[in-house]
């Protein structure tokens, strides 16, 4: 049997095909990792979490353990902002930009960054961080 033919005997789990050897999380939160044992066989699931030093992500549309790194965004000028990955933009007039913030239920302490567009007589433009609490 060719190599094709061997993926097409994997595993079905939750009407999604998994190949032979295969392993793959079953949540967005890393605690139920699944492997494809044998062809036609049936999917063995286990409790499991990401090592040491990597957190659960979801990258191309699937959970994944990923390496903790870090970007940076900046803001100058009048005003000029470059996203965290690279992309610049200029943004004018008077407004409020969030600039980071915690998305969805994780290990990080929940956060919001923004910068004020504000117009002065002495400073044409001015960023302004404020803190923000949980949304209820």
């Amino acid at each position: 049997m060719d190599d094709k033919a061997l993926q097409q005997c994997g595993c079905w789990h939750n009407g999604q095909h998994y190949p032979v050897g295969s392993e793959f999380w079953t949540d967005n939160s890393c605690s139920t990792k699944c492997t494809c044992p044998t062809r036609g066989g049936k999917v063995q699931c286990s409790s499991a979490s990401c090592p040491a030093g990597q957190y659960c992500g979801v990258q191309n549309g699937k959970p994944e353990c990923l390496e903790h790194t870090y970007g940076i965004c900046n803001v100058h000028g009048d005003p000029h902002y470059v996203t965290f990955d690279k992309v610049t933009h200029d943004f004018m007039g008077n407004c409020t930009y969030t600039l980071a913030k915690v998305c969805s239920n994780s290990s990080v302490p929940y956060f919001n960054v923004e910068a004020k567009n504000e117009t002065s007589c002495v400073v044409p433009w001015r960023p302004t961080l404020t803190r923000a609490r949980q949304p209820a």
